[in-house]
């Protein structure tokens, strides 16, 4: 099974199917496997370090890449002597979205082996499923609470975008419609929130194939929609989109499935700091329990 980007940002339901199951279930494990687009850097743990310095030294390393692909199992206790296993492997890719940006290096020895093993960087690159740690997500709440700035792509686009719909519905009677072209990724989202801002008489509705549907319509009614849970620009339906991959590990983590069984190798950090499994506290109690 492949989930990409773009399904996942016109679609939830995988995924959300997935966490459901989790919870409905008797999960009894997860495994997973990681791929990365680095593994060291010059600040190296030393096995005579304390917790709290080993886990700042594990951080700042991986802080600089980024995991690009993960492997997903989840094994349920069957009726017998036997368990059910869904797999599931997912490209990932850091989100972008509003004034949020992410930056992270590339290790040349990780590039090479991945290449060696026809690792798909377009998978990776252009359709990863967005994550975000908890630094990013209170970020991204403080944006979405406040005016919205258009800060993470090409502004002339914007700009044109404003400029077709202006022309267009000055001539549109209600019910009307336009449809715009090559909108891809969160920019679906982030154009409606700048196009219903600046004209309170159309409403939004995203299409397959990279379009979007602009349609004239009464603000009365348009106020029902917009107050409805079926719409994509809510707060908690943007925040739950732009969190992706991160809300599949905060369930496993709620189930207490996730099992810190590599706390001393580099994995541990890598998993930790994308998907905010441990506060820094935690992460240091475990590490110390580890080590005695």
């Amino acid at each position: 099974f492949q989930e990409s980007s773009q399904d996942y940002v016109e679609s939830n339901d995988t995924l959300q199917e997935e966490q459901k199951y989790c919870i409905a279930h008797v999960l009894s494990i997860a495994g997973l496997d990681m791929e990365f687009t680095g593994l060291h850097s010059d600040s190296q743990p030393s096995l005579f370090d304390l917790p709290a310095e080993w886990y700042r030294k594990g951080r700042q390393s991986v802080q600089r890449f980024t995991v690009n692909q993960l492997g997903l199992s989840i094994f349920y206790k069957g009726m017998s002597n036997e368990y059910i296993a869904h797999s599931y492997n997912f490209f990932l890719f850091p989100a972008t979205f509003g004034q949020m940006d992410s930056e992270f290096s590339c290790q040349t020895s990780s590039i090479q082996f991945l290449s060696h093993y026809d690792f798909d960087y377009n998978k990776f690159l252009k359709d990863g499923i967005p994550y975000m740690n908890e630094t990013q997500e209170k970020k991204l709440q403080h944006l979405l609470s406040g005016n919205w700035m258009v800060q993470s792509f090409d502004k002339d686009k914007v700009k044109k975008v404003i400029d077709q719909v202006t022309c267009w519905i000055s001539s549109a009677e209600e019910e009307d419609s336009m449809v715009l072209h090559d909108i891809y990724g969160f920019q679906v989202i982030e154009l409606q929130l700048i196009l219903r801002k600046a004209f309170p008489d159309i409403w939004t509705i995203p299409l397959e194939d990279e379009k979007l549907m602009v349609r004239k319509m009464n603000p009365q009614y348009r106020w029902v929609l917009e107050n409805t849970a079926f719409d994509p620009c809510q707060r908690e339906q943007i925040l739950y989109s732009a969190r992706g991959f991160t809300n599949i590990f905060q369930t496993l983590v709620r189930a207490k499935k996730v099992k810190p069984s590599f706390l001393l190798e580099s994995p541990f950090f890598h998993v930790i700091w994308p998907f905010n499994l441990w506060p820094l506290s935690e992460a240091i109690w475990l590490l110390s329990h580890k080590i005695i």
